[in-house]
């Protein structure tokens, strides 16, 4: 009995700026320090499921790019790690000086939807089978609920200080804006690669031989 979890990692990136004013006779600088402080707020959606028993072991086999011939899935979980990221860039301009400055803030929303959990068709008629195997499944449930829970933790504690840095300046409010999504999204980017790969490894760890033995030995 062989039960495996696939994961799918797609990132969006959605922008929204905003405009920081204030009095245009104060100058560039105290304008500049006047301007908000950033703000970082992180949010997950809750982890749920749907049940899946309409496939073949065939169909679950080939979406782990597996041969039949040579491995037959019987149960699959898979789940989109995901992000929606919202920035906000709070600038105030000087045309006359070539010059702006601004304050980011993010809003990041973090998912494991849609999360499927497949049980093989065949397995309808075997009470037993379908039992253990979708008890297996639950386990992989479990990782993509408590990894979304542990990246969650770690983007709060270390978002601001990679994003933060207080005031920030370029040229122009154009080429902040640019500055700022790069650096939004080589941070979110490499954060997710990351986490993709503690994903993975938590998912390839729990389907250890020990573990299908278990699975095998649960029915006679």
């Amino acid at each position: 009995m062989n039960s495996r979890s696939l994961v799918l990692l797609p990132a969006l990136m959605l922008v929204a700026c905003g405009a920081g004013g204030g009095n245009t006779f104060t100058s560039f600088e105290a304008r500049c320090g006047a301007l908000p402080a950033p703000r970082f707020e992180v949010v997950e959606v809750p982890v749920t499921y749907v049940e899946d028993r309409t496939q073949s072991i065939d169909a679950l086999t080939a979406k782990t790019g597996d041969a039949p011939e040579t491995r037959l899935t019987l149960g699959l979980t898979t789940g989109k790690f995901g992000h929606e990221t919202d920035f906000e860039l709070r600038a105030v301009d000087d045309p006359e000086g070539g010059r702006t400055c601004g304050v980011g803030s993010v809003y990041v929303e973090l998912s494991m939807q849609p999360l499927i959990v497949f049980i093989a068709d065949e397995l309808t008629a075997t009470a037993c089978g379908r039992a253990a195997t979708f008890a297996h499944e639950m386990k992989h449930v479990a990782i993509f609920r408590q990894t979304l829970a542990d990246a969650a933790r770690e983007l709060r504690s270390e978002i601001a200080d990679k994003l933060g840095g207080g005031v920030r300046r370029a040229s122009n409010r154009a080429e902040l804006e640019r500055q700022y999504k790069a650096a939004v999204q080589d941070y979110m980017g490499a954060f997710f690669r990351r986490w993709h790969g503690v994903l993975e490894e938590r998912n390839a760890a729990l389907d250890s031989p020990q573990e299908y033995t278990e699975v095998r030995r649960a029915c006679p």
